[in-house]
């Protein structure tokens, strides 16, 4: 597996015979020396001592090489077998003198041998596939990269894009794991590089090591394995069940089918809707079947304005209207969800100057993270020139998560369902300011993210557990403190592979976002549907009702009595993915759900003219019925186990199938 020198001979699939190792060495080091930041250090030739004892093996390396030079930077690397998992760990402890050991790349597969058709699946956003990564990859040079030593991509966990920490190779038959197995949150970088011809993959750490100190990362995964991906989400789930705790989501949003963004009142002032039009925004969205307002802009001043002062805007109306607009949505049965921001602070606020700037998170030079938002209205210069502009709060301040819970008592107190905190699952800039009382540079702001997010839910449902607390922006560890995520964008788009996170986390309640019109409409709304998401129905970027889009909502209303008719299955049921059934078509999609002995499979087709019969079978069940939108049939009388179908472009059906009894 590995030899003296350190280099990775074999990562083999007992099974297939195929080696994912291409003989290179298992880490590399950069280190700040004076002035430079990423100064590369390589594992030397030979470690200077090697251990095994029966399934864990042991490499030393006392010292590393800077060119002629030696460096005092011990190295040890441990890896473990079990069944077909390796384990691996790395020590390293810095006793050189005016060097910072910055972050350490481990463990690396590199000239990493890949089948021809094997795909690359890494989860961000949620999940995304590239069915020919080296491709991808020999196109990705960037101006402020380094591609002419090799060109790469990288996304950081938890939060900074990554959804789970993991990512595979993998075709129908086999594949290649490669995940961090550490309880601590603190960020990891996964990245693939190509030099030249040669692929490697690998992750990232920064244990920021100055001399004297040491770290163990670790435990990493590499896993070759047989079967589809499902088989290495199955492996990431089983580690994530020592720690992931599904959270109890009142039944009203289990069963929410979605909700309407709509900012009342936008960032360059323009007023879209006043708080007396909230009866007018539930007729529209209940026209098509959606009950709740995902309310943005609604606070003086308008959408990312002013954080974190949201108080009632005179200009819509006043508090007296809000309240009474709120009612209004309550007593028709629907639900109003209080949007706010978790992390930024608007730094033209009497809380910026006062307060604000304390609790800011800062860089290695102690400058501000500024960010800016510039929102387009009809002319140029406001999304232009007129940005706002805003610091981000470091999550290690008690101060801010105050303000945090002020929000929920807002949302409380003016009678609304639901409190939401954008960006609240998002990864978070290190933070450097050493008064805040955490290490320099913090490398766990996530994590500490996911705590203030903890103590918040244990806040809200304290006072009443129906009461919901979402997010926006994925991630398994932020994932178990929300009622629902609103996801990010992209899901629909040609690499987007939701399924990954849909399948390895079902409980997990997410929506889809970017159906703004009727571009597209049908197929993204079966997309929805498909992959058991809410629907974000954000006209025109949240400017407007969905009766502004009669198609989209003739179209959703009649989704969303599919939804309410079979609701515990589609909605609240357990997304299987392409578990469990077949199909012989490989252009008509279809994705099952399963709840107590009885499983629907949605079925739609996104290409191809015309009517195409297509083959459902599924092993131990039986076939009782079926429902649809569209050219869409089922031709099998009730009781067999494979039926036929005739599936149009865009069309939609639910099959409903029966788990057989024992012995049938």
């Amino acid at each position: 597996m590995v030899d003296e020198r350190g280099c990775l001979r074999e990562l083999l699939n007992h099974e297939t015979g195929h080696n994912y190792a291409g003989g290179h060495p298992l880490w590399r080091l950069y280190l700040q020396i004076g002035d430079r930041m990423d100064v590369e250090v390589n594992a030397p030739a030979a470690a200077q001592a090697a251990n095994q004892q029966g399934d864990r093996f042991e490499l030393k390396w006392e010292n590393v090489h800077l060119g002629q030079r030696m460096l005092n930077i011990a190295v040890t690397v441990q890896v473990r077998v079990e069944q077909d998992n390796t384990h691996w760990s790395i020590r390293i402890c810095n006793d050189e003198p005016e060097v910072v050991v910055r972050e350490c790349h481990f463990p690396l597969v590199g000239g990493l041998h890949l089948k021809p058709d094997q795909a690359f699946i890494w989860s961000k956003h949620g999940g995304e596939c590239f069915s020919d990564v080296r491709r991808h990859l020999d196109r990705e040079k960037l101006y402020f990269g380094c591609d002419q030593v090799f060109t790469d991509m990288q996304i950081g966990y938890p939060g900074s894009s990554a959804a789970t920490n993991c990512y595979v190779f993998c075709d129908g038959v086999e594949g290649l794991y490669v995940a961090c197995h550490e309880d601590s949150a603190e960020l990891t970088q996964h990245q693939l590089r190509l030099y030249g011809d040669e692929l490697e993959c690998g992750m990232a750490r920064y244990p920021h090591l100055a001399t004297g100190e040491s770290a163990e990362l670790g435990p990493f995964v590499l896993s070759p394995y047989s079967g589809s991906w499902h088989t290495a989400a199955q492996k990431y789930r089983a580690w994530a069940d020592t720690w992931f705790q599904p959270p109890d989501v009142p039944v009203w949003i289990r069963k929410l089918k979605g909700w309407q963004r709509i900012i009342l009142k936008h960032q360059y002032g323009e007023i879209h809707y006043r708080y007396d039009q909230l009866p007018e925004i539930y007729r529209d969205g209940a026209a098509a079947g959606i009950d709740t307002h995902h309310m943005f802009g609604w606070q003086k001043g308008g959408m990312d304005n002013n954080y974190p002062a949201y108080t009632p805007d005179p200009d819509l109306g006043g508090e007296e209207a809000l309240r009474a607009g709120i009612a209004s949505f309550r007593e028709a049965g629907g639900n109003v969800i209080l949007y706010s921001n978790g992390r930024l602070i608007d730094v033209a606020t009497d809380f910026y100057r006062n307060t604000g700037r304390r609790l800011t998170i800062k860089d290695h030079l102690g400058v501000e993270l500024r960010e800016f938002y510039r929102f387009r209205g009809l002319g140029t210069y406001a999304g232009n020139f007129a940005n706002r502009t805003f610091v981000t709060a470091c999550p290690s301040s008690e101060e801010w998560l105050d303000v945090l819970r002020g929000i929920a008592d807002k949302a409380f107190d003016y009678g609304c369902r639901s409190v939401f905190y954008d960006q609240m699952g998002s990864g978070e800039y290190p933070c450097c300011d050493a008064s805040h009382g955490h290490p320099v540079p913090w490398m766990n702001t996530a994590g500490a993210k996911v705590e203030n997010l903890r103590q918040l839910r244990e806040y809200v449902k304290r006072r009443d557990a129906d009461m919901g607390i979402g997010i926006e922006l994925l991630s398994d560890r932020a994932a178990q403190y929300a009622d629902y995520i609103h996801s990010q964008r992209g899901a629909t788009g040609p690499n987007g592979f939701i399924e990954w996170f849909r399948y390895t986390f079902p409980e997990v309640i997410l929506t889809d976002r970017d159906i703004r019109d009727e571009t597209d409409m049908k197929r993204k709304v079966n997309h929805c549907v498909l992959k058991g998401l809410r629907s974000d129905v954000e006209i025109y970027r949240c400017r407007r009702t969905i009766a502004e889009t009669p198609g989209y909502s003739a179209y959703l209303a009649q989704i969303n009595e599919l939804r309410d008719k079979y609701a515990d299955l589609i909605v609240a049921g357990m997304y299987r993915d392409t578990r469990g059934f077949t199909v012989d078509d490989p252009e008509v999609d279809a994705r099952a759900f399963v709840a107590g002995s009885r499983m629907a499979v949605v079925v739609t087709r996104r290409e191809g003219a015309g009517q195409n019969t297509v083959r459902l079978s599924a092993p131990g069940y039986h076939y009782i019925g079926y429902d649809s939108l569209g050219e869409f049939a089922v031709q099998a009388p009730p009781g067999a186990g494979t039926v036929d179908m005739t599936v149009a472009q865009h069309s939609l059906g639910i099959v409903i199938f029966e788990k057989n009894e024992a012995g049938q």
